[in-house]
């Protein structure tokens, strides 16, 4: 097995924020720091002017520790049966795509020794993840850790493999070698943002399109942004070149705590890039300039995204006034913004999932609170569909505020704990059914979903089909639907979605 040392830079290194990196659709491109079968990864634009390029697409983590709470992942999950029944997991593969693998100490109580593919260092995933690069300081953390610890309890026979994702090349490499490796279920509780309009087209679900009709299915975190979001068509009736948000409004209210985030910006024209130029600008209450993106989108640019990305930098928390103007009138493109830490006045959680879980291949998972499970509704956080091509997601929920080692003292929160708990209940079902694989274990886990709405209140899409709960060992594996569907017929619960205590701290 393959160990994976951690060391930390001593010395101060020049470090790179995500929005450093550039991408070029050429691989192995002569200045690449990184490369996959479809582009590069630079560190800075290329040499050649009339190369196009972008900012390569670093995902976002989709969880985060925070106040105590008793481990109920087994009772939320039923896994208790299975395990007393000599299914946990084993002959299942499960790959964990994450970014933040580093961290100072590594205990390997929990994990051992599993082993690990960086998929940044070379495009085969071969070598081990061993060091932290000391320019990417965005990839220190326990997310990854705490995602696989999740995965280890549930099914601790399983074989795990950590996997180095921090981009959309390293993904691309990451897909390619989970095919070959013959992967049955990849875990990844990460967002790709304004790498497409969220409607499975764009550059990240090119990728995606590989994992269609394969035996590995993607389980991937919803998103935490139902809060966050806000979508609309551009409308700017008066002429005079702002978006109006409402009737008398040209201005979007919206929520940061202190400290630097993103605003995401993108709109319906990755086939037609140029014919609308937005930019957006970030104030706050004092009216100064706190946050603005203001790309060109050009039909003669050598590189074109109908996308903004905004660094908003907010010296105390506060309320902001979010504008979007256009340098070419007449154009009414719909948009998606999303407000990376925030919280959008009147936000729409309706098509706030994310890249890749809005792809179709992949089972994305909402969260439902673990203490008291199933008479939960879903995370007042957690993302929904249906996405911008009309796919209902998600697809399941699954439960966060869970305990792992990582975590410590601490729950781990956030879709990005849901999405592995269900991995690891999908596991059980294949160990138990050898003939069933990853999509037939994804269906069965569906339909035997439980509910729980009443006759009086209406279903949460947040939830998808239900609450992810595995049925009885002893009913087998294709017979437990009738008695799922009487318990979600008694469950006295309205399909309320549950705010989270406090606004998750990124």
């Amino acid at each position: 097995m393959s160990r994976m040392y951690v060391s930390l830079p001593l010395a101060t290194a020049l470090a790179l924020h995500p929005w450093d990196l550039v991408r070029v659709d050429q691989p192995d491109h002569p200045e690449a720091d990184a490369s996959s079968d479809l582009g590069s990864v630079l560190l800075a634009p290329p040499s050649d002017p009339a190369l196009a390029w972008r900012p390569e697409a670093v995902p976002e983590v989709d969880g985060w520790s925070g106040a105590v709470e008793p481990w109920e992942t087994f009772e939320a999950l039923a896994v208790q049966p299975w395990h007393d029944a000599g299914h946990l997991g084993a002959g299942v593969k499960i790959a964990v795509f994450d970014l933040q693998w580093f961290h100072s100490e590594l205990a390997d109580d929990e994990l051992g020794w599993p082993e690990t593919h960086d998929c940044y260092r070379h495009r085969s995933c071969a070598q081990p993840i061993d060091t932290l690069d000391p320019r990417f300081t965005f990839e220190e953390g326990t997310h990854g850790r705490a995602c696989a610890e999740v995965i280890a309890d549930i099914a601790p026979e399983a074989e795990l493999h950590l996997v180095r994702v921090n981009g959309l090349t390293t993904l691309e490499n990451a897909i390619a070698w989970a095919v070959r490796e013959e992967i049955d279920l990849i875990s990844m509780s990460l967002s790709f943002l304004n790498e497409s309009f969220y409607d499975g087209t764009g550059p990240v679900n090119a990728t995606m399109d590989a994992l269609s009709g394969t035996g590995t299915l993607m389980v991937t975190s919803a998103g935490n942004y139902a809060e966050q979001h806000h979508g609309g068509v551009f409308t700017d009736d008066d002429g005079d070149g702002w978006h109006e948000f409402g009737s008398d409004r040209e201005t979007l209210d919206v929520w940061f705590p202190a400290g630097e985030h993103r605003l995401f910006l993108v709109w319906d024209e990755f086939d037609r890039c140029g014919r609308t130029d937005l930019d957006v600008t970030v104030t706050d209450a004092a009216g100064r300039v706190v946050g603005r993106s203001l790309q060109s989108q050009s039909q003669s640019a050598t590189s074109c995204q109908p996308v903004e990305r905004a660094r908003v930098v907010m010296a105390s928390e506060g309320w902001t006034d979010v504008a979007i103007h256009t340098s070419t009138p007449g154009g009414r493109p719909a948009f998606d913004l999303l407000a990376r830490g925030g919280e959008v006045s009147g936000g729409r959680a309706a098509g706030s999932v994310t890249d890749p879980g809005s792809h179709p291949a992949a089972l994305s998972v909402g969260a439902v609170r673990a203490r008291g499970y199933l008479l939960n509704g879903a995370e007042g956080f957690s993302s929904v569909g249906p996405t911008n091509a009309g796919i209902p997601k998600p697809e399941l929920a699954g439960p966060d505020g869970l305990s792992t080692e990582t975590t410590g003292g601490e729950g781990f929160y956030g879709t990005s704990a849901a999405a592995p708990a269900v991995t690891g209940a999908l596991a059980l079902l294949m160990s138990a059914d050898p003939t069933l694989d990853s999509h037939a274990a994804a269906a069965l886990l569906r339909a035997t979903a439980v509910r729980p709405e009443t006759l009086w209140a209406e279903p949460d899409p947040a939830l998808g089909d239900g609450h992810a709960r595995l049925p009885p060992p002893t009913a087998g594996s294709r017979g437990c639907l009738e008695g799922a569907l009487v318990l979600a017929l008694l469950l006295p619960l309205p399909g309320l979605r549950r705010r989270p205590d406090a606004p998750p701290s990124y």
